[in-house]
């Protein structure tokens, strides 16, 4: 996969060029991708701390072939909304570790959205805020062909109003940890990456 690194700091453009691993890596100024359009798909990694906040809107609208990620210094839930409203594809530490970097290039060439838990959680609630009521997982019909365990039905059904795994622990009366072990078996049964998608994909809203 192709891979833009746009970065006015040194140190951060070596870091991610030397976790890129196989793909192919262009440095490229963020004032060319301004006055030119690239031709070539792939993903984009934008440090926005770094560069101007203004000029980095437009890139989602100028390369919109091009997956672009938000990498911030000092990331938080208002500045990632923001980010993922305009068009990026994901938002993360500009620190992040390699291994992270390597599962976020696997997730945004597979045209899915990385964001963090408390974004996820976030995007949720939006989410059911603007649908109608979720149904309960007794009665979507696709639920049955995971094989969800009675367990997994009960975490599943609180996970679809929105609640938290404090929440939803809390509801069940089991330990939180106890709720995360079910919400990644959910998340494996169903080969989705997170709560959002999940709850997209049992509604019947993605394939």
């Amino acid at each position: 996969m192709k891979l833009y690194i746009v970065s006015a700091n040194k140190e951060v453009v070596a870091r991610w060029t030397a976790y890129a691993g196989e793909n192919s890596v262009e440095v490229i100024e963020l004032d060319q991708l301004l006055l030119h359009k690239v031709s070539q798909p792939g993903c984009g990694l934008v440090h926005i701390g770094a560069l101007n906040a203004d000029s980095v809107e437009q890139l989602c609208v100028l390369h919109p072939h091009i997956k672009w990620v938000a990498m911030s210094d000092y990331p938080c839930d208002a500045e990632g909304l923001q980010c993922l409203e305009k068009g990026f594809r994901g938002y993360i530490n500009t620190y992040v570790s390699q291994s992270l970097f390597s599962e976020l290039l696997n997730v945004v060439a597979n045209n899915d959205i990385w964001a963090g838990p408390s974004i996820t959680q976030i995007l949720l609630k939006q989410y059911l805020g603007n649908a109608a009521k979720p149904k309960p997982v007794s009665n979507v019909n696709s639920a049955v062909s995971y094989g969800f365990t009675d367990r997994e039905e009960e975490v599943l059904n609180s996970l679809v109003t929105g609640a938290s795994n404090k929440e939803i622990a809390r509801v069940l009366g089991i330990t939180e940890r106890t709720v995360k072990a079910h919400v990644a078996a959910l998340l494996n049964k169903t080969g989705t990456k997170d709560r959002l998608l999940l709850v997209l994909k049992l509604t019947h809203q993605v394939a």
